[in-house]
């Protein structure tokens, strides 16, 4: 499903879901004039689909995890599935993606100290077959933290309803 064949009701029911997960349907029914069944129907739907997933983000400082970081990663072309892959499993890795510029590949970490950063960027990512070089940059402070897309519910996204 593209957006452009999502309605006027999925994108506020997503929008809705976005700033709060845990917001009850018949809730969102009511404010949008809805039945409760219509709601729990299509965001199931849209659970389905892939385009909606429902999660819990925590603060990874409230957690323990004292490092956050943003690892640019150049890889040689042949290796770039292979290590796109590997990073993905490490459990440190919370995002990666491919990239065009001056890096191959993107990463976002969560290490326990400087010494577990250490260890993956000189032990496991260093000896990683394929990988020429990293850059590495450290969040010191999360100003903010924000996964909810804006414009959802314009119009500018194409909505033939």
């Amino acid at each position: 499903m593209t957006p452009r064949e999502l309605d006027q009701l999925d994108r506020e029911i997503i929008s809705q879901l976005q700033e709060d997960g845990r917001r009850p349907y018949r809730a969102i029914a009511r404010s949008l004039g809805v039945a409760e069944g219509t709601v729990r129907f299509r965001a199931t739907r849209l659970q389905d689909e892939g385009i909606l997933r429902i999660l819990a983000l925590a603060d990874p400082f409230a957690l323990g995890y004292a490092v956050q970081a943003a690892v640019l990663v150049r890889v040689t072309p042949a290796a770039h599935a292979r290590v796109a892959e590997t990073l993905s499993e490490w459990p440190e890795v919370m995002y990666v993606s491919s990239c065009a510029g001056a890096a191959d590949l993107y990463m976002h970490i969560i290490c326990r100290d400087h010494d577990d950063l250490w260890q993956l960027l000189t032990d496991r990512l260093g000896e990683l077959d394929g990988v020429s070089g990293t850059e590495t940059f450290m969040e010191l402070r999360v100003h903010k933290a924000r996964y909810v897309y804006p414009g959802l519910t314009d119009t500018i996204l194409n909505d033939d309803s």
